[in-house]
């Protein structure tokens, strides 16, 4: 009888096991913080660790100083069963660790203790309510009539979808202003990219806010995701990276979290009319990722365009204060 019970809580805990359900991706993916504790001291650390689809994971580790933060270790993490483990090397150092309940735990070289936990960063400006004298092009998305919506074959404007975090999904055809602006501004925009854990490149949460000019501000899904200059979240598109950067968009938070820009767009004028190129000073989550930098296009005036390359990205509080030529 005893025997019988033994077996038979074994296969019980067998078919527990075999059913217990891996943690989602969406839940593991994102950012951490905390320590690298060993013989030799303590390491303040963070790490992003990233979603690639099908069970697997890429993780970056940085050392924070007063100074900054520096690459040091990368591992790579993959589910099996209902654990997520990570292994990888910092420089010839073998580094291992587990996911759970929030929280990285495991060895980061001989004797060391690492153990990070997971955080949610908002942007110091998410929500920042229009001032005076500002155009607000959008709010939440209830009112669409600062933009041109693309018509399609039927002759109706495209569907606008809304979420219940107030968010816009750029509908098919992108967001084309109606109004022009002819001078300097400064502009507040949030955007939310969407989890694509198997897309990569320009296909992972792609879409872009151009300016009147014609340059594109690139809004794409690069935490812990590169690709080529310019082409990242915060680029310049195609001819200049962000300052925080890193292989990657070091400004940039995991998708599915709301993410800002602000952005100072100047100008100067002769005779009334722009002239030369424009500038632009561009805080990506409040960390300048532009400063004061040159577009690549002759200063004019023009409408906004929040692009639609076919993936569901998310706006929401979009507005424009003009302000006197420099």
């Amino acid at each position: 009888m005893l025997r019988a019970m033994l077996i038979g809580g074994l296969f019980a805990a067998l078919a527990a096991a075999a059913g217990a359900a891996a943690p989602d991706e969406f839940v593991v993916q994102g950012l951490y913080e905390g320590t690298c504790k060993g013989p030799s001291g303590e390491k303040k650390l963070e790490a992003r660790v990233v979603a690639l689809g099908k069970a697997a994971y890429k993780v970056y580790v940085r050392e924070v100083t007063d100074k900054g933060t520096t690459a040091l270790a990368e591992m790579d993490g993959k589910t099996a069963g209902d654990a997520v483990t990570f292994a990888g090397k910092a420089g010839e150092v073998e580094w291992s660790t587990s996911y759970a309940d929030g929280a990285l735990k495991g060895a980061c070289g001989k004797g060391g203790v690492l153990e990070l936990k997971k955080v949610v960063k908002t942007p110091p400006t998410l929500g920042a309510k229009p001032p005076a004298g500002a155009i607000v092009l959008l709010s939440d998305g209830k009112d669409m009539s600062a933009f041109a919506l693309k018509a399609g074959k039927d002759g109706k404007a495209a569907e606008v979808k809304l979420t219940d975090d107030g968010g816009v999904v750029v509908p098919k055809g992108g967001l084309t202003t109606k109004q022009k602006f002819h001078g300097s501004f400064d502009l507040h925009v949030e955007f939310k990219n969407p989890f694509m854990p198997t897309a990569r490149g320009q296909g992972r949460g792609n879409s872009g806010v151009y300016l009147p000019t014609g340059d594109e501000i690139q809004v794409l899904d690069s935490f812990g995701m590169d690709t080529y200059k310019g082409g990242g979240c915060g680029g310049l598109y195609k001819y200049k990276d962000p300052d925080a950067f890193d292989k990657f968009s070091l400004a940039s938070l995991p998708p599915g979290q709301w993410q800002t820009y602000d952005v100072q767009f100047r100008i100067e004028k002769k005779d009334g009319k722009p002239t030369g190129k424009a500038r632009v000073t561009v805080l990506h989550n409040g960390i300048k990722i532009h400063d004061n930098a040159e577009l690549s296009r002759a200063a004019k005036g023009g409408g906004f365009y929040f692009q639609d390359h076919g993936n569901p990205v998310q706006y929401r509080n979009i507005w424009v204060l003009p302000v006197k030529d420099e």
